[in-house]
C-alpha cells in the first residue's frame, strides 16, 4: 500500500496531482483543514491536507511515473505493508470521496448537476460514485461547456444503471404474482399489463385475485376482466390458487393480484408465503410507488428477502417530481425494473423503463414520458 499526503489550497488542486502520481484508481482516505507558514504564529494560511493511497496489487494497470516529482505542493510519501483487511476496507471506500468536496470546489456545471441530484433524492453514495467518474473524465483546469457536461453526466448515469441492472429472468413468465403495500395501484397496473399482453401480443390472459380483504378490489379486477374479456378467478387459500392455475393452463400468461398490506410488518409477508404454492413457478413482482420514501422502500425490500423477488415495478411517476429512487433501487439492489406506470389510464399509462428513460427522468428531460 502506497500513501501520499498533499498540502494544497483546494481539493480541485489535489485531484489532478493524485491522478498524475497515483493513477485513476487512487483512493482519497482523508481530508482535513490545517494552517501552515506564518511568523511567530501570525499570517498563517489555511490549507487542505489530503491523504491518498494506491494498492499496486489491486491496480496492476497503473505504473509509477518516472518523471521528477514537483516540489510544490508539499508531498510526504509513506510505504506500508499491504494487508487483506485494509485492502477490503479500502475497496468499500468510494474512489475520490467527492461528497467531501464542497460545492464551490466543483466546476459550475457539476454544481448544477449536484443540485439536480439532491432535488431528485439520488442517494449520497451514488452521487459520490457519479462525480468520481465524471471528475476522472474532465480536465479541471479547463472551462467545461455546460451542454457537454450535462450530456456526459447523462451518459454516466445510463452507464451506471446498465452496470448494476440485471436482466429479467424471463421476458414472458407463465405466472406473475404482484405484491406490494397499500395504495400503490397494483390492480390498475395488472389491468394495464393484461391489456398489453392481449392487445399488443395477442396472448390469452387469465386473472387471479387473492385480495379478498377489499370487496372493491375484487370488483375492480372483475370489471377490468369484463371489459377486456379476460376470465377472473378469486382465491382464498393455497389450494384455491393451485386449482385456479390448473384451470388456466390454456392461458399464455396468468396475472395474480394480492392484498395491499403493510409489508414493513413481517407477519403479512408470512401470510403471503403461505398463500403461494410451494415449489411453484410463480414469479414475484414487487410493486412500489415513487411517491413513497426511499427508506420505506428499502425496509419493504429487506423484509421480502425470504421471498425471491424477480422484478420491481414502479408506479405513480405522474404524482411526483422525484425519480432518484429509480437509480437508488437499481444501484443498491440490482433487481430488474422493467416497467414504470405514469397515470391511471388503462392500458396506456405504463412504459418500459430503460436506463435512458430513467436518466431523462433524473436529469429533468422527460420528453419520452
Amino acid at each position: 500500500m502506497r500513501l501520499k499526503t498533499y498540502i494544497v489550497s483546494t481539493m480541485a488542486e489535489a485531484i489532478p496531482l493524485i491522478k498524475k502520481d497515483l493513477g485513476p484508481d487512487a483512493l482519497i482516505l482523508n481530508t482535513k483543514k490545517i494552517k501552515t507558514g506564518g511568523f511567530l504564529g501570525f499570517f498563517r494560511k489555511d490549507k487542505l491536507e489530503v491523504t491518498a493511497a494506491i494498492d499496486p496489487v489491486a491496480s496492476p494497470k497503473y505504473e509509477k511515473p518516472e518523471s521528477p516529482k514537483p516540489e510544490s505542493p508539499k508531498e510526504v510519501e509513506i510505504q506500508t505493508d499491504s494487508s487483506a483487511e485494509l485492502i477490503n476496507e479500502l475497496k468499500n471506500i468510494k474512489q475520490f470521496m467527492v461528497q467531501q468536496i464542497k460545492e464551490e470546489h466543483l466546476p459550475k456545471a457539476l454544481q448544477v448537476l449536484k443540485e439536480q441530484l439532491v432535488q431528485q433524492e439520488v442517494a449520497a453514495d451514488i452521487q459520490a460514485s457519479l462525480f468520481e467518474k465524471l471528475m476522472a473524465k474532465i480536465d479541471l483546469n479547463k472551462e467545461q461547456s455546460p451542454e457537454v457536461m450535462w450530456q456526459t453526466s447523462r451518459e454516466e448515469l445510463v452507464a451506471m444503471m446498465k452496470e448494476n441492472q440485471t436482466d429479467p429472468f424471463k421476458d414472458d413468465p407463465k405466472i406473475i404474482c404482484f405484491i406490494g403495500p397499500t395504495g400503490v395501484g397494483k390492480t390498475t397496473t395488472i389491468a394495464k399489463i393484461a391489456a398489453g399482453h392481449m392487445l399488443a401480443k395477442n396472448k390469452k390472459v387469465g386473472l387471479i385475485t387473492a385480495d379478498t380483504y377489499r370487496i372493491a378490489a375484487v370488483e375492480q379486477l372483475k370489471t377490468y376482466g369484463s371489459i377486456l374479456n379476460i376470465p377472473v378467478k378469486v382465491v382464498e387459500s393455497s389450494a384455491d390458487l393451485t386449482k385456479a392455475i390448473a384451470d388456466f393452463q390454456d392461458c399464455d400468461i396468468i396475472l395474480m393480484d394480492t392484498a395491499g398490506r403493510n409489508y414493513q410488518q413481517t407477519q403479512y409477508i408470512e401470510e403471503l408465503k403461505r398463500l403461494l404454492p410451494p415449489n411453484s413457478d410463480v414469479q414475484i413482482h414487487l410493486v412500489l410507488s415513487l411517491t413513497a420514501k426511499y427508506e420505506d422502500m428499502k425496509k419493504i425490500i429487506e423484509n421480502f428477502r425470504s421471498i425471491s423477488m424477480d422484478e420491481i415495478l414502479l408506479t405513480k411517476k405522474d404524482e411526483t417530481g422525484s425519480a432518484g429512487a429509480i437509480m437508488n433501487l437499481i444501484c443498491h439492489y440490482g433487481i430488474p425494473i422493467r416497467h414504470i406506470a405514469n397515470g391511471q389510464n388503462v392500458p396506456d399509462d405504463i412504459l418500459p423503463l430503460t436506463p435512458e428513460l430513467a436518466a431523462d427522468f433524473i436529469m429533468g428531460e422527460e420528453n419520452h414520458a
